[in-house]
C-alpha cells in the first residue's frame, strides 16, 4: 500500500505541476505525470497502472478544480487506453521504455481526441491530432528516461524489491 501511495502521490503532484506549464494545444497538458504510469505498467502491471492512473486524474482533477469537466474525462479515458496499450505491448518484450512510452503516449491522445469529439459532437478536435503526437513523442521519451530513473532509483535503495 505504501509504494502504491508514493506512486499515487509522485504522480499526482506532477499533473497538478504540469498544469502550469504551457502547452500549445488547448485545455492539453504535456502529460509528464505518466512516467509514473509507466513505470508502474512496467513494474507491477496491468491493474496497478490502472489503479495510480485512475487515482492520479482524480486526485489531479480536484486540486486542478478540472473534476468531472471535459478534460477530465478526456484524461481519464485516455490514461485507461495508454495504460491498456503499453501493458499489451510489453509483453512482446520487443519495446523498451521509449517505444512503450510512445505507444501509450499515441493511445492516450486518440483516445482523448475521440473522447473529445464525442462531448463537443464534432470531429474537428481531430485536426490538432498531429500536433499532439507530434509534441507527444518529446514528452513520450522524457517520461521514458524519468521511468527508467525511477527505476535504478528504487532498485538501487532496495525498495524496487518491494514490488511485485
Amino acid at each position: 500500500m505504501v509504494i502504491y501511495a508514493l506512486l499515487v502521490s509522485i504522480s499526482s503532484v506532477m499533473f497538478v505541476i504540469e498544469k502550469y506549464i504551457p502547452y500549445p494545444v488547448p485545455a492539453g497538458k504535456w502529460g509528464f505525470s505518466n512516467f509514473v504510469i509507466l513505470y508502474t505498467v512496467l513494474n507491477i502491471g496491468f491493474k496497478g497502472g490502472v489503479l495510480v492512473g485512475t487515482l492520479k486524474t482524480l486526485i489531479g482533477s480536484i486540486f486542478t478544480g478540472t473534476i468531472f469537466t471535459p478534460p477530465f474525462f478526456m484524461g481519464f479515458f485516455g490514461i485507461i487506453a495508454a495504460v491498456t496499450f503499453q501493458w499489451l505491448f510489453s509483453k512482446l518484450n520487443f519495446f523498451g521504455y521509449i517505444g512503450i512510452s510512445v505507444i501509450g503516449m499515441i493511445a492516450n491522445n486518440f483516445t482523448q481526441v475521440l473522447v473529445g469529439s464525442i462531448i463537443i459532437r464534432s470531429n474537428s478536435i481531430f485536426s490538432f491530432l498531429p500536433l499532439m503526437i507530434g509534441l507527444g513523442i518529446i514528452s513520450a521519451i522524457i517520461n521514458a528516461i524519468l521511468a527508467q530513473k525511477m527505476e535504478e532509483i528504487f532498485n538501487e535503495s532496495n525498495f524496487g524489491n518491494n514490488i511485485s
